[in-house]
């Protein structure tokens, strides 16, 4: 009877597992051990598509840095060029500005000779008036005092 029991109990108990087994949600489906066999036959050719694609990323990433190479290169030598033509333009520059200089010099130089030259003119032509206008009143004084002395 004592088996009978167990069995009963073990029934009982199988058939409560199986209800609660439909009551949960049952996960997303698995793959069956077949799909699994099916997917380690075909890693090898994926590997393989992995591996080319990887060596043609791998290729263009090479070419990619040679261009930036390159590129740096070019830019290097564009900036080494752009500096000494800078340099050159910077000499010029100075020597354009002491050109400049020099000829403002000469500029003010010659405005200075001309300023002394035409008070030099207008003195001399004021000492040439002066004498005449002063010869002109001695003479008329002097011919004032002969007009009285003859009176």
């Amino acid at each position: 009877m004592q088996i009978r029991h167990i069995s009963r109990f073990g029934q009982a108990l199988g058939v409560l597992i199986i209800i609660i087994g439909f009551m949960y949600p049952t996960p997303a489906a698995h793959a069956s051990w077949l799909d699994r066999v099916k997917e380690i036959y075909q890693l090898p050719s994926n590997v393989e598509q992995i591996q080319k694609d990887y060596e043609a990323t791998k290729q263009q990433l090479e070419e990619q840095k040679d261009k930036l190479s390159e590129a740096v290169r070019q830019s290097q030598e564009i900036e080494d060029r752009l500096l000494s033509q800078n340099e050159a333009l910077k000499k010029d520059n100075e020597q354009l500005q002491e050109r400049l200089k020099a000829m403002e010099q000469v500029a003010l130089d010659k405005d200075k000779r001309n300023r002394k030259i035409t008070y030099m003119v207008i003195t001399a032509a004021a000492l040439v008036v002066g004498y005449f206008l002063l010869g002109r009143v001695f003479r008329f004084f002097v011919w004032r005092r002969q007009k009285r002395g003859l009176r």
